[in-house]
């Protein structure tokens, strides 16, 4: 439990380090190509955090299923595109209100494994949209994953961003 709660803070530090200095405005700017702001990638992570660990404590307080492990690998792929089922609002969002999300949605994510032995994050599983029938434990992985994803996704609109 510790390796993954040390995985996914040294991932959160990555995603807090991408849009540092940058304006409320320049978070909120979306690339004239279209796409998204950083700003609705930030509120895109938040989102799918808080989907899928409303999900896990769901799958926790019921009778379990165990899953086969899934390659996740591809999660970071980003020349493999998805429609996300959770779209985040093009609604102007300040850096307090977008970190104050995020830091709500990873205490979540800490507090279930915190609480939760490891061996019952294997023994149970949720239905992800991708990737079919996932451990909790898979699904806490998904979620460090997807963040690096979109790390990569900050980093080209920044590259848009400074012309």
């Amino acid at each position: 439990m510790q390796i993954m709660l040390e995985q996914l803070q040294e991932t959160r530090n990555k995603l807090m380090e991408s849009f540092a200095g940058l304006s409320d405005q320049q978070l909120n700017q979306a690339p004239d190509t279209g796409g998204w702001s950083i700003a609705q990638v930030l509120h895109h992570l938040q989102q799918i955090e808080s989907y899928f660990i409303s999900l896990v404590n769901k799958a926790l307080s019921e009778p379990g299923q165990r899953a086969e492990e899934r390659d996740l690998s591809q999660v970071t792929d980003r020349t493999k595109k998805r429609k996300s089922p959770i779209e985040p609002s093009s609604e102007f969002k300040s850096r307090e209100e977008l970190v104050s999300r995020l830091n709500d949605s990873r205490g979540k994510v800490i507090a279930v494994l915190n609480k939760t032995d490891p061996r019952t994050l294997l023994d149970k599983s949720i239905f992800h949209p991708a990737f079919g029938k996932l451990s909790l434990k898979q699904t806490l992985e998904f979620i460090g994953s997807h963040e690096l994803r979109h790390i990569g996704q900050i980093e080209e609109i920044k590259q848009y961003l400074r012309g």
